[in-house]
């Protein structure tokens, strides 16, 4: 009995010291500081009005005459092409032209929507109005009137052709849309159909929850959640994809690592022909691929959380371009968004992020200095592309009333523990399990939002949609998706605690 003790009293000790270290583990580190909210103001469509009226006149041209259809999409597009016709030139943009040509888009995609016979003729006219516009854009101010011209214009075709789609069946186009056959001198390669030259930006939009939120979270919600920049070999016309991700940093990746990693959608972007800078060097695009890649292979450059565009030692996606194109003459990015809703600045805060005017992928694509070149679509997962943008909206107005994602405070220890084991493996080469960069406590709000938040509101939208579907004939247009998920997440707000927690 008296020998037993001594073990029985180092036992306890050992189970004191585990607690401890629990404990201590389990504290909280320090509370993410709310960074000044952003320098812009959010967009707003403003057009409940006319979102109403559409659907209405898709209703009636549903069951309406085939002929006066295709009249009155040919009467679209002939005033289309008037006012296209009449900002030739213009070195201020024509506001009222341009806010009428975006509605133009919505109305046209209604007969296509109706009459899937039509639909090659709102993608075409989509195509078109945006090659247009964007070329009078170069001679435009780089202001926020202009910035939300160009995004009715752009985005705004986007979503309508969409809605067209969902609505007339997804296979009545084909997946990829060219744009622009824009020249270029630099070496290329030929990917399903496009040519991709070095020097091209690609912009995608990922699977996760996560992608969702970079496109949906900033002052102009978007499409695209990453950027990554094509690098052609002149010697071997070997292609390479130079990208930045947040669970390696800095990465070169295959062509067809980038194909088969799962994307809803991806815009080739081209720097225009008749550029100043690639009119003095046409090799311009090619020799800042080169830089980047050069860049990437010298060393590691870790994921900039930040999101501090100004610093290139570390470098979230978009810098992968940024800086190598500014130092070949090119400034990239004139039109930037940022990010200024209270909520979601406290929810990118407490993911480390610090710059809330920056480069935000989708940003590029409003860039006049830029042409598109083609786009490629996962029309079978368009659905779910359109239901994780709708529960991304949803979640972001719960984070302007105050809810926060969060975790149990049990679950702090062991992830600072698999923290730390984290490190080793990056120091044995390996992929780790929490990023470098990325806190223990990050880690899990990522979770919470990847794992116990999105996973079940997916489910039960999508279960509300089909019900939707049944109901009305029809599938639910994207402005009702967004209804749909606010009704879910209420339904599910005391079973989603404490990964979102209330305000």
């Amino acid at each position: 009995m008296t020998k037993t003790r001594p073990l029985a009293r180092r036992a306890g000790v050992a189970a004191g010291a585990v607690l401890v270290l629990f404990l201590v583990l389990a504290l909280p580190g320090p509370a993410p500081t709310p960074t000044p909210e952003g320098a812009g103001t959010a967009f707003r469509w403003d057009a409940d009005e006319l979102f109403a009226e559409l659907e209405a006149r898709f209703e009636a041209a549903s069951v309406g005459d085939p002929v006066r259809r295709l009249e009155d999409a040919e009467r679209l597009t002939s005033e289309g092409r008037m006012l296209l016709d009449s900002m030739a030139g213009a070195t201020v943009p024509p506001l009222e032209d341009l806010g009428r040509i975006a509605t133009m888009q919505f109305e046209l995609a209604v007969l296509g929507a109706a009459d899937p016979a039509l639909l090659q003729t709102v993608s075409a006219w989509v195509v078109e109005v945006r090659e247009a516009v964007m070329e009078a854009a170069t001679r435009w101010p780089v202001d926020r009137p202009t910035h939300e011209s160009l995004y009715r214009i752009v985005f705004g075709g986007r979503i309508a052709l969409d809605e067209a789609l969902v609505q007339a069946g997804l296979e009545a186009l084909p997946a990829l849309r060219h744009f622009e056959d824009v020249p270029s001198e630099t070496p290329f390669l030929e990917v399903e159909g496009v040519r991709i030259h070095s020097g091209d930006i690609l912009l995608s939009r990922g699977g996760a929850p996560t992608s969702a939120l970079i496109a949906r979270g900033n002052d102009f919600p978007n499409t695209f959640s990453h950027a990554a920049l094509a690098h052609v070999d002149s010697e071997t016309g070997q292609g390479v994809v130079i990208e930045s991700l947040i669970e390696a940093g800095a990465v070169l990746t295959t062509v067809d690592e980038y194909l088969e990693s799962k994307k809803h959608r991806i815009l080739v972007l081209r720097l225009r022909a008749d550029h100043p800078a690639l009119v003095a060097d046409p090799l311009l695009p090619h020799r800042a691929a080169e830089l980047a890649l050069e860049r990437v292979t010298s060393g590691h450059i870790p994921y900039d959380f930040a999101m501090d565009w100004g610093d290139p030692s570390e470098a979230f996606c978009s810098e992968i371009i940024y800086h190598p194109y500014r130092e070949s003459g090119v400034d990239l990015w004139t039109i930037r968004s940022a990010m200024s809703a209270p909520g979601l600045v406290a929810w990118l805060s407490a993911m480390g992020v610090r710059e809330f005017t920056t480069l935000v992928p989708s940003d590029v694509e409003y860039d006049p200095q830029l042409s598109a070149v083609a786009e490629w679509r996962d029309a079978p997962a368009l659905m779910e592309y359109r239901i994780d943008n709708a529960i991304t909206d949803s979640l972001l107005e719960e984070a302007e009333r105050g809810a926060r994602l969060s975790y149990p405070w049990y679950a702090l220890p062991p992830a600072r523990l698999l923290k730390a084991y984290s490190a080793l493996e990056s120091a044995l080469g390996g992929m780790p399990t929490i990023p470098a960069g990325m806190s223990a406590s990050t880690a899990l709000r990522v979770d919470a939002l990847v794992s116990r938040i999105h996973p079940p509101l997916a489910t039960d939208v999508r279960a509300r949609a089909d019900r939707y579907r049944l109901d009305n004939g029809r599938e639910a247009p994207y402005w009702a998706l967004v209804d749909l998920a606010r009704t879910a997440l209420e339904a599910q707000r005391t079973a989603l605690e404490p990964a979102l927690r209330p305000g």
